[in-house]
């Protein structure tokens, strides 16, 4: 009961601050669930690291520079495509799940590479757990992650994937409160809690992708606001365990 108190205390200051972008809205709130979760010395030490970098503006980072001809190679880190009836298969090129795979093994051996590269790990990290957590990051192949799903809401003509990239968090304004209130709903205990922040990559992106048939609506193209209420119920929880995880990987690195 204490450390919810403790949770909820930090959420209500972090209140304070100005509303977001809707862009990066996500991505921010998942670091800023992440910093909640963790003791002083363990911030320090990835403060260290960021080099003057906030932990916001550190999972953005991928997103901002995304266009920038240098970091073209970066593009197909965002995201895995694979086919409803197929199983995720490992493969050379990198995607989200094994790009996030990667950054794990360079930080378990981060004293032997340079201050830059654990920056650069660090800045991708932040991103590409968030991506991992929305579900269409994890989707089919055939619709690009639902980018190619026409979508009508509220007189808005969007995409799937926008829709849960940015949509819907724009639509019903989510801040840290929305997050606050999803963990308490979640009612974990320490043993689901633990379970929950177990590092297994391959397990998230299992995860995200077994929400995909709640994605994907049942009515066509046109979402109403049953839709939308209860994709943000499922966003905000992802959200939160987005959070918590990234919180646990820094916490195993950088005690």
């Amino acid at each position: 009961m204490k450390g919810r108190f403790l949770f909820l205390t930090v959420f209500f200051l972090f209140l304070s601050k100005p509303v977001f972008s809707w862009g990066p809205t996500g991505h921010k709130l998942v670091a800023l669930i992440a910093r909640s979760q963790l003791d002083r010395e363990v911030i320090a030490n990835v403060d260290f690291y960021l080099k003057g970098m906030t932990w916001e503006e550190a999972a953005c980072w991928m997103d901002e520079v995304q266009r920038e001809p240098k970091y073209e190679y970066m593009k197909t880190w965002h995201y895995v495509n694979i086919e409803k009836d197929k199983t995720y298969v490992q493969t050379k090129e990198f995607n989200v799940v094994n790009k996030l795979e990667y950054c794990l093994r360079m930080l378990q051996y981060k004293t032997y590479q340079t201050e830059e590269i654990v920056n650069e790990t660090l800045r991708l990290l932040f991103h590409l757990v968030g991506d991992l957590h929305q579900p269409l990051h994890c989707g089919y192949a055939s619709d690009r992650g639902g980018n190619e799903v026409k979508i009508y809401m509220i007189a808005k003509e969007t995409n799937l994937h926008k829709l849960w990239d940015s949509d819907i968090i724009e639509n019903k304004r989510m801040d840290m409160w929305h997050c606050a209130k999803a963990l308490v709903g979640m009612k974990l205990t320490a043993k689901k809690r633990a379970a929950l922040e177990n590092i297994n990559v391959q397990e998230w992106m299992a995860e995200s992708r077994a929400l995909l048939p709640s994605v994907y609506p049942a009515s066509g193209n046109k979402v109403d606001e049953r839709y939308i209420d209860d994709s943000a119920l499922i966003i905000e929880v992802q959200l939160m365990k987005a959070g918590l995880r990234l919180a646990a990987v820094l916490k195993k690195y950088f005690s």
